[in-house]
């Protein structure tokens, strides 16, 4: 009878530690699996932000007197913009939530300044762009590049969990006119 208590004890102590090992390894290869995801979508992302973030130079934190963008140019950036979402490499497939908000209203900005006085007569100009308009721009441009470092996490120094980064201090106000 002793044996058989024995017995059963080893029976018991090897089914719940079975039971015990295939929990813990399942939990540890979804755990796995969900961070090879994730490093694999940053990766990702990281390419597709590079480009997105070169195309959004256009426009930078202010302009230089002699880069003052024309609405005709604006045209033109927001072409530029809808090449990289829809492009051959599919980039807006790639943003978060967040940075196709940011993404999204810059670019409905855009459209609105763009697209603001488009039928003026044959040989005038259209008008320049107003202080207002250059400075929503710059700013959902700065916006987007800011998400853009966040999703990645390209501003922060290595660690587990991200935070946004701060905002950019802003430029002399001699140079945003």
């Amino acid at each position: 009878m002793t044996a058989l208590i024995g017995l059963a004890g080893v029976i018991v102590g090897a089914l719940l530690s079975a039971i015990t090992t295939y929990f813990t390894m399942r939990s540890t290869k979804r755990i796995e699996l969900e961070h090879a995801y994730d490093r694999a979508l940053r990766d990702k992302r990281l390419e597709s932000y590079q480009r997105l973030f070169h195309v959004s130079k256009c426009l930078p934190r202010y302009w230089r007197a002699e880069e003052t963008p024309t609405r005709q140019d604006l045209r033109r950036y927001r072409r530029d913009f809808h090449d990289w979402y829809f492009g051959e490499d599919a980039g807006g497939l790639f943003l978060s939530d967040a940075a196709k908000g940011a993404y999204l209203r810059l670019l409905n900005s855009l459209a609105e300044v763009a697209l603001t006085n488009r039928d003026v007569p044959e040989g005038s100009q259209e008008p320049p762009l107003s202080a207002e308009e250059s400075r929503v721009l710059r700013a959902l441009a700065s916006e987007l590049r800011h998400q853009l470092a966040a999703d990645i996490g390209t501003a922060n120094p290595p660690r587990l969990q991200w935070t946004r980064p701060s905002q950019t201090i802003s430029p002399p106000p001699s140079v945003t006119d």
